[in-house]
Formats: C-alpha cells, structure tokens, sequence
C-alpha cells in the first residue's frame, strides 16, 4: 500500500451546485486539512487542484474512492498522488490580498520575488503562448494565471510570477511591451507589495507591514 500525508487531489467534471462541497467533505472526513486551493470553471467544466494533508498516513486508491463515492457523476475524473513538503512563501505585512498565494510544486521553490503580471486588450490567437515565451526566456515562473474571456474586446490575462534575481526587470516590461502593444494590449508587471498597496484599502503600514521595502527595479 502506497502510503503519505500529504497529496496533490485534483477533480475534473462538468459543473453543477455542490461539488465542491461534496469533494472536500468527502476528503474531510477522512481527516484532510487543505493547505492550498484552487477551484475554477473552465468552459463548463468544473476543476479542481489541491493540497491535502493528513495526521497519519493515508492510501490515495482509498481517498479516490471516497472522493467517487460522494460524486453521483460517474464520469468524475479524480486523482490523487503523494507530494512532498516544500517551502511556502508567507505574503509581507498582515492585510489580506485577492491574490496572495502560496506555492503548489513537487519540487523546491523557485527563487526570486513575487510579481503581479497582466496584459489587458483584444484576444488574438498565440497570446497566452507570447506571454509565456518571454516569461520562459528570462527565467520567469508563473505561479497562478488565468485568462478571463467574457469580453473579447478588453481580454484579462493576469496572474502571479516569479522572477529571479538575475532578471532585469525593465528590460522584461520593455519586452512585453514592445512584444503585445503593437496588437492593442496593454500590459503591467508590478511587484506584489506595491501591487497591494495600490489595490487595497487600508493603511499602506497595515498592508505592507513594519518591514516593507520598495523591492530592486520595481516599479
């Protein structure tokens, strides 16, 4: 028997009301604490990544039959495997953010510092794929990224990176720039501490925290 404590869940199916009551209370009562969390509906269907973990060692063939056996769907797609601990990065300050996130990886984490990344304007094909070419090429992580297409005419595509401390942070928001705004988009690479501080309400102290710094490049 394949034994952990702590597990990579993720559940694919087409979306209705409850499910994700359903995945989680199903893992719950088998003692499940959820350390990270991303739930989405793309195109109708209902998806979910998470982090599971647990007191005592557990059997993934049993967390998905137990997963199974709380979804009437019988088409669900489920899977669960065993992941290692990693480090997580705690958010600066005490102030809530809509984006802070913590790392979901196998591996270790990579180093460098957190950036809120988004390119706004009309959807054009190989968009995504631009976006994450010249992250690629300067060694940039994305973390988190959604790309929202209720309005084809002013498309969001926004999420978390990180980026090392060799890259040159003006010269990656020139090359974005010169790469999308040609085609109509508009694009924004901040750091997440300032990103905050100019997207929350509340004391810049509060949010930030006593030991807040503007970080190396940023802008």
């Amino acid at each position: 028997m394949n034994t952990s404590t702590r597990f990579l869940v993720t559940t694919a199916l087409p979306d209705r009301v409850g499910i994700l009551r359903d995945v989680t209370g199903a893992l719950f009562a088998r003692g499940a604490n959820f350390t990270d969390l991303r739930q989405t509906v793309i195109g109708g269907i209902f998806t979910l990544s998470a982090i599971a973990e647990f007191e005592a060692p557990a059997d993934p063939d049993s967390l998905v039959a137990a997963v199974r056996a709380a979804l009437p769907e019988r088409d669900a797609c489920v899977d669960v495997r065993p992941c290692a601990p990693v480090a997580r990065r705690v958010p600066e300050g005490t102030g809530r953010s809509s984006l802070s996130i913590t790392r979901l990886s196998f591996g270790a984490a990579p180093a460098g510092e957190r950036y809120v990344a988004s390119v706004m304007g009309p959807d054009r094909p190989g968009r995504i794929h631009e976006i994450a070419r010249i992250f690629a090429d300067a060694g940039v992580n994305v973390e988190d990224w959604r790309h929202d297409f209720s309005d084809p005419e002013r498309t969001l595509t926004i999420g978390i990176v990180t980026v090392p401390p060799s890259c040159d942070v003006p010269a990656l928001q020139r090359t974005l720039a010169e790469a999308l705004g040609p085609t109509g988009l508009a694009t924004s690479l901040r750091h997440e501490n300032i990103f905050r501080a100019t997207n929350e309400v509340g004391p810049i102290r509060t949010l930030l925290g006593d030991g807040f710094a503007v970080p190396r490049n940023a802008k």
